[in-house]
Parts: C-alpha cells; sequence; structure tokens
C-alpha cells in the first residue's frame, strides 16, 4: 500500500482521457471486496502490528446487512452499531466505508475518495512526463503494484495506459480502497476493463507464481519520513500504523521482485530517506518524493 501517504481522500473529476493521440473512455470494473488471496505472512518475519478490528454498520437495515457480510468475508467481529473497546471500527455508512479510530474520537475518518484527484487529460497527475510514468519507462505496459494500498497510484497508472495488478496484504486497507474503486464506478459511470486487478495476498508468496511475469514491480514500502507532518497528520498516520504496522521485510519484497520483474522494479521513497537498496540505476525525484529505479537483471 502507499504507505508514506499523508492524505486519504482522492478525487477522478473527467470520464474520458485522451490516451496518447486519441480519445479513449476508460472505465474502472467493479470487483468484489472479498478478494481471492488470503495473506499468508513468510515464517520468520516480524509480524505487522494487530490491532482489535470489528465492523459495523451506521445506517438502515439494508446497510446492516451488507455491513454484516463485510464482516464474515473478512473474518472480523461484527457489533451494533455504538459499541466500544475496539483499536479500530470499520464503519458502513450510507456515503462511504471509512475506517475509525476506537479510542480516538477527535481523529476523524480514514476513507478513500478519488473525487479531488486532477485526471484532466493532459494534466498533472496523468501525464507521462511526471516522475512516476517516467521511473514507469516508456516500453513497459504491465505493472505489479505490490504494495497497492489505497490504490492511488495503481489507479493513476491504470488510467495512464498500463495494464496494473495491485496487491495488497491487508484485507481491511484492500476494502476500503475497493470502497473507493465501487464508488467512482458507481458515481462517474466508469469501468477499467482489464486494466485494474487489484487482490488481498502477501506480495511475497504471490509475485513468484503470476504469469506472464509483468514487466515493472512498483514498491512503496512504510518508512516514516523524517520531515516534520502537522499534528493532524501525525494522528492519521498512527491510526494507519495501528492498522498495518510497519514493513520489516520490504527488503525481502524488494529482492523477490527483482527476480520477478522482466525490466524493472520502481521503489517509491520520502526525497530525504535513503535507498531501500543500494546503487539504484537512476533516481526520478518529485516534489516531495522520489522514484529509485532498480534495472533487472533477468533475461
Amino acid at each position: 500500500m502507499p504507505r508514506n501517504a499523508g492524505h486519504f481522500c482522492f478525487t477522478v473529476l473527467t470520464i474520458a482521457l485522451k490516451v496518447r493521440r486519441g480519445m479513449r473512455m476508460i472505465m474502472l470494473v467493479s470487483m468484489p471486496l472479498s478478494a481471492p488471496h488470503k495473506p499468508s505472512p513468510a515464517p520468520g518475519v516480524t509480524q505487522r502490528a494487530k490491532a482489535h478490528i470489528t465492523v459495523t454498520a451506521a445506517g438502515d437495515d439494508s446497510l446492516i446487512t451488507a455491513a454484516k457480510k463485510l464482516a464474515r468475508e473478512l473474518s472480523l467481529p461484527w457489533v451494533a452499531a455504538g459499541e466500544t473497546g475496539a483499536d479500530l471500527q470499520l464503519v458502513l455508512t450510507p456515503e462511504h466505508l471509512e475506517l475509525r479510530d476506537g479510542h480516538d474520537p477527535r481523529l476523524g475518518p480514514v476513507y478513500v475518495d478519488f473525487s479531488h484527484l486532477d485526471l484532466r487529460p493532459y494534466g498533472a497527475n496523468l501525464s507521462r512526463r511526471q516522475p512516476l510514468a517516467r521511473a514507469m519507462g516508456k516500453k513497459n505496459r504491465t505493472v505489479v503494484d505490490a504494495t497497492a494500498g489505497y490504490c492511488q497510484d495503481a489507479l493513476l497508472l491504470a488510467l495512464m495506459g498500463f495494464r496494473v495488478t495491485a496487491i495488497e496484504r491487508s484485507p481491511v486497507v484492500a476494502a476500503l480502497a475497493q470502497d473507493g474503486l465501487q464508488r467512482l464506478a458507481t458515481q462517474a459511470g466508469l469501468t477499467l476493463a482489464q486494466r485494474l486487478q487489484l487482490l488481498t495476498a502477501d506480495a511475497r508468496g504471490l509475485l513468484p507464481s503470476i504469469a506472464p511475469r509483468p514487466d515493472a514491480i512498483y514498491l512503496d514500502p512504510m518508512f516514516p519520513p523524517k520531515r516534520k507532518k502537522s499534528a493532524a497528520v501525525k494522528k492519521e498516520m498512527r491510526l494507519l500504523r495501528v492498522l498495518v504496522g510497519d514493513d520489516p521485510d520490504a527488503t525481502e519484497l524488494f529482492e523477490i521482485s527483482r527476480r520477478v520483474a522482466l525490466n524493472r522494479v520502481v521503489v517509491k521513497r520520502p526525497d530525504d530517506a535513503a535507498p531501500l537498496a543500494p546503487d539504484p540505476s537512476m533516481s526520478i525525484a518529485g516534489k516531495l518524493v522520489r522514484y529509485d529505479v532498480y534495472l533487472s537483471r533477468n533475461p
């Protein structure tokens, strides 16, 4: 997942997007909240933080039924609205699926909303001149986002024309991302046919079996930046860390990715952080982050 994200609300403004010289209608496919793959941490690796998470609904009987179904799919306990005691609470509301801090009501909910993302043709987010696209390279077509999180970068890559498989090992985070994608499809009338697939799995176990092998693999591991953040952002990041913990296995995932990717591995890093692995082939800087590119040694 995008582990260094400080904001959790994103947006889509347009339906028709110019792809290179032509106009193409891009649509997002509706995918079930339950994914076919379950995370399976490798033995001997430090486990992520384990939080007590419950599921509830804030709405009518139809929402309660849907939330109970989600609780079963995620193997999480269902509780009635208003019950307390959980570290985190996944709440289905009439507007969206959101994650609430069970101990600090002052902390606002976390949810995925793509409505503020600038997707105008040739806009900053979809320009092939922006750092993310340049890091992926001109000739690569298939990408695995192995730490997909809320799927912001996976969505951008898909809308740029890449074929993206997004992998997120936290079922709760994947459910939040799926909710954002489904609302985008409903509100904007979009599908992304055969462009974006979201899976819930531990990428370390899934990557070696992916066929055909992707041109590029994208990693955005959770490494806290040194840059001073506002108190509000710190609270959001603390809530996220309660849910997913750190990524102590990021180096292991990188090594697996480098064996699998046909062309390159791209690692997103805070601009003041050391590279995940030494001697990247190149680095492409953005305003607050950089993309370290490691060219593959595989045939």
